[in-house]
């Protein structure tokens, strides 16, 4: 088992540990240590108070998922007064440290205001993600999550007129039916199929020459995810599923998706592929670490769940 140690103060939502089973994985930027303190969003006497505490922490966000970092690693908190002395409209509040320094994001900040950090570098989340611990992982999907919607939901779906952002950039308001718009997490399916001693990889369309990853799709209206694992099997490789284990989530802020990780069994039989890939092929174990030390193939880093299963089911088992 996996025992999480949290924030022990009694105003924090979240428990003191969390004990995880032990087939799931940890993943990058599923951390629940960052405690977003969601009941302080509709106070804005309060969160203009703590954008004004010399304590408080700022996160730039630039472009779709670009963070500012120091060149030494780490992202790169500001002081939220050196950007402006009163709490900015689009300001997110992110939540609190465990020492309850409040943290906020700003998006789309005038380069001009960096001021005496120029040394601070913009960087894509996905880059740096891997260099960053826990805690600044989940901080900074946060902010990127949200600047990028944002940045995508400036219409009222009923209306369509402006909306505005509220709730410490949680929601957004429309200026004219007064609907409240809330951030969209499309919940995707990721699954690593094996027969036990072969999994299924596949090449995706637009992916770099001997890049391959596990099966991946999004979960329909009105599907669970085990179905849609069925379903998004079937249909990228013609294989029929007779048996299926969880093995964590994961969130992806690029732009927005939920990933669930499984591993899936399925009787070994002709692949049949679809427009989505190149090639789809069984894999046995030893072919993949003979194509890792040749350098004639690649798979997803750890950043990312398939990452994560196909390196676990190399571990796990040897070939017979």
């Amino acid at each position: 088992m996996f025992v999480v140690a949290l924030r022990k103060d009694t105003f924090s939502a979240y428990p003191t540990e969390v004990i995880l089973d032990e087939d799931l994985f940890q993943l990058p930027f599923a951390d629940i240590s960052l405690d977003r303190r969601a009941e302080l969003r509709k106070d804005t006497k309060l969160l203009e108070r703590e954008w004004r505490d010399s304590a408080s922490l700022l996160l730039l966000v630039a472009g779709k998922n670009n963070v500012l970092v120091r060149p030494e690693g780490g992202l790169h908190w500001r002081s939220p007064t050196e950007l402006s002395s009163e709490l900015p409209e689009d300001a997110i509040f992110l939540g609190v440290t465990e020492s309850e320094e409040s943290l906020f994001a700003l998006a789309d900040v005038d380069p001009s205001l960096m001021g005496s950090h120029e040394e601070a570098v913009f960087c894509s989340l996905r880059d740096i993600a891997l260099s960053l611990d826990a805690f600044e992982q989940s901080a900074a999907a946060l902010a990127v999550a949200l600047a990028t919607w944002h940045q995508q939901a400036p219409y009222c779906p009923h209306c369509g007129q402006l909306t505005r952002p509220s709730e410490a950039g949680h929601v957004r308001r429309c200026a004219g039916c007064d609907a409240t718009i809330f951030p969209r997490s499309d919940a995707a399916v990721i699954m690593l199929v094996s027969d036990g001693d072969r999994c299924v990889l596949g090449r995706r369309i637009g992916s770099a020459n001997g890049r391959w990853s596990t099966l991946a799709g999004f979960v329909e209206a009105g599907e669970s995810p085990e179905a849609a694992l069925c379903r998004e099997v079937f249909e990228e490789v013609g294989l029929r599923v007779d048996g299926l284990r969880y093995r964590g989530s994961q969130p992806w802020p690029f732009p927005s998706s939920l990933m669930l990780a499984y591993e899936a069994h399925a009787p070994y039989g002709d692949l049949r592929g679809n427009e989505e890939h190149h090639e789809v092929r069984w894999f046995t174990r030893e072919e993949l670490r003979r194509g890792y030390a040749d350098g004639s193939l690649g798979v997803p880093s750890t950043l990312s769940a398939g990452g994560h299963l196909i390196r676990d089911w190399l571990e796990r088992g040897v070939d017979n």
